[in-house]
């Protein structure tokens, strides 16, 4: 392996001498720390799947440490856990917030002839000084009256960020003010009068993504089935290629969570998990069901919104049918963390293998109960593993470099 540039990553325990570095040497080699017996060696090339260490015979990390993810994934395993039992709110916590409505709050560039009043509130606006920027005296000028409707936006005051839209388009056509103007109108409720602003944002993303989520707010709210296989389509053509990337919209997320929230809650419209012992109608399951297939991907992120929906929903078996594979997934995932088949973490394997026989006999209380535990373990909560050197301290990442070129 070439010792072009890459992360170089230096590990040491907080108690004793303990350290090694992972990542590309200074020479033709790559430096790796088996995260089993806890010992550094220096290979050709960096480690693949099925690449074992010398001394212990556990597999090596791939390139970057592994043991920072334990938490997280622990943290994944027992919200899944609670969701597939009947209590949701950790795995709803964990699950992105993702915007309903796009719109563009970049500051607006100053130029060399702005008076220096306006560049001190495209300035502030850059920094992030809200209140400044609605505190300086009116501008008429197109991105003054942006930053102002920008700063309202930032601090969540919606109707003089409508108003000073408003003004924007006053001084003439701006794609800009149209998009923010349209979300703020479709957040609203106003679809129809968002439509008409978004038809002039142009084609960019937003734009196009903001027309396809009017249709399916519309459509949701205009039935109590499904949207129409066609208002789909249209959606999907408008919004374009359906990113896989943890918190980006797609037509078949933003579906999901306006079915589920329109069941919690159809009169009302407020969100509102359902009582222990209601539970939802045989039209609504059918529903939801469909629903499912119209996930663009099958990510984790993807499936947890349909086990936190489920549960909410009160339909354990259905929350059952889709939580208990992900759960054994993702515990066959901490199985083999390479971190997890030395001495230093024996007791969170051990939890670990309790938690999956209770999966595997359908009990997800006790499998939750099984690894918390390990959950709470404090060197786990901050990326840190025991220190197999020394069995006092804990080691972790104190530093990270590049690797320089040859």
């Amino acid at each position: 392996m070439a010792s072009s540039n890459g992360t170089r990553w230096r590990l040491s325990c907080d108690t004793c001498e303990a350290s090694a570095w992972v990542g590309p040497a200074p020479v033709d080699a790559y430096d790796v720390w088996c995260e089993a017996c806890q010992n550094a060696m220096r290979l050709e090339a960096p480690p693949v799947a099925g690449v074992r260490c010398v001394r212990c015979g556990a597999a090596l990390p791939e390139r970057s440490p592994r043991f920072v993810e334990l938490w997280g994934e622990l943290q994944n395993l027992d919200a899944v856990l609670g969701a597939w039992a009947g209590d949701a709110s950790a795995l709803v916590t964990l699950l992105p917030e993702r915007p309903r409505f796009l719109t563009d709050l970049n500051p607006p560039a100053s130029r060399d002839d702005d008076p220096a009043a306006r560049r001190d509130v495209l300035e502030a606006l850059t920094r992030g000084d809200w209140r400044a920027v609605l505190k300086a005296a009116p501008d008429g000028d197109a991105r003054a009256l942006s930053a102002h409707a920008i700063a309202c936006e930032r601090l969540g005051q919606s109707d003089a960020a409508l108003a000073a839209w408003n003004a924007v388009l006053a001084c003439g056509e701006d794609a800009r003010a149209r998009l923010a103007r349209g979300a703020l109108l479709a957040r609203a409720g106003r679809f129809g009068d968002a439509a008409s602003d978004l038809a002039l944002a142009g084609d960019r993303f937003e734009a196009r993504w903001n027309h396809a989520a009017c249709r399916l707010h519309a459509a949701v709210l205009a039935g109590d089935g499904l949207p129409e296989p066609s208002e789909l389509s249209r959606a999907r053509a408008e919004a374009g290629e359906p990113s896989s990337y943890w918190s980006d919209p797609t037509v078949g997320r933003l579906v999901w969570s306006l079915l589920v929230e329109r069941s919690l809650a159809p009169e009302r419209g407020q969100r509102r998990d359902l009582a222990p012992g209601e539970t939802i109608a045989e039209r609504t399951r059918e529903t939801l069901r469909a629903a499912e297939a119209e996930f663009e991907h099958t990510t984790f992120w993807d499936r947890s919104m349909i086990v936190a929906g489920w549960s909410r929903l009160g339909a354990l078996d259905e929350a059952a049918r889709v939580g208990a594979p992900l759960a054994r997934e993702l515990s066959t995932t901490l199985l083999g963390e390479p971190a997890l088949s030395g001495p230093a973490l024996l007791e969170v394997a051990a939890a670990l293998a309790t938690a999956r026989s209770a999966m595997d006999l359908g009990d997800p209380v006790e499998a939750r109960r099984a690894i918390a535990p390990a959950l709470a373990r404090e060197e786990l909560r901050r990326f840190r593993i025991p220190c197999a050197a020394c069995g006092r301290g804990t080691v972790g990442i104190e530093e990270t470099a590049e690797a320089a070129g040859e």
